[in-house]
C-alpha cells in the first residue's frame, strides 16, 4: 500500500493545497523591488496587477475556505475591494508587499488549521455560505475550487514578472 492510500482525503487536498501555495511564494519571493501596482497592457487590455494578484489570493482564501468552509472571517473591510469582478484601476486600498503578505500568510495558516480537522462527512456537507462548484454545495467542492483557483493566478503573476523582466527560474 503506497503512502497516499493511508492518507484521509481531507489530508492529502491540505497537501495539495500547501503545494500550491508553496509555488505562489516561491514566485512571490523573486518579486525584489519590482513596483506590484504598474500595470501592463496587452493588446490594448489591462492585465491584473502583482499587488491586486496577491490581495485576490487572500481574499479568495478567506471567502472559500475560511468563510465558506470554516465559518469564519479574518474581518478586513479592504480585501473586500479584491472580490470577483474588481477593477484594479479602480480599488482605493492598495496595501504594500509587507502588508500583503502578512495578511497571505495568516489567511492560509487560518485555512490549514481549518482544512486539517476536517473528516469525510465535513467535505460531504453544505459550505457555509451557500455557494455550488460543480453542482454541489459540498466543502469539497470549493476546498478543489481553491487548489483550481490559485494556480490560473500563478500563471498572471509570471507573466507581470516577465514583463518587469524578473526571472521566474
Amino acid at each position: 500500500m503506497n503512502q497516499m492510500q493511508n492518507k484521509s482525503e481531507a489530508s492529502v487536498l491540505l497537501s495539495v493545497y500547501e503545494n500550491v501555495r508553496g509555488l505562489t511564494k516561491f514566485f512571490i519571493s523573486k518579486l525584489g523591488d519590482t513596483d506590484i501596482n504598474q500595470i501592463f497592457e496587452v493588446n490594448g487590455i489591462k492585465l491584473n496587477t502583482i499587488q491586486w494578484l496577491i490581495a485576490h489570493l487572500a481574499w479568495t482564501e478567506n471567502e472559500l475556505i475560511v468563510k465558506a468552509v470554516g465559518n469564519d472571517d479574518i474581518n478586513l473591510p479592504w480585501l473586500e475591494e479584491y472580490g470577483f469582478g474588481s477593477v484594479p484601476a479602480e480599488i482605493k486600498t492598495r496595501p504594500d508587499l509587507e502588508t500583503l503578505l502578512k495578511v497571505l500568510d495568516s489567511t492560509h495558516q487560518r485555512a490549514v488549521k481549518i482544512l486539517s480537522g476536517l473528516t469525510a462527512e465535513d467535505l460531504d456537507s453544505d459550505n457555509h455560505l451557500n455557494f455550488s462548484f460543480a453542482g454541489s454545495k459540498c466543502k469539497r467542492n470549493l476546498i478543489i475550487h481553491a487548489i483550481r483557483h490559485e494556480p490560473m493566478h500563478i500563471g498572471q503573476l509570471t507573466w507581470a514578472m516577465k514583463l518587469s523582466d524578473i526571472k521566474t527560474f
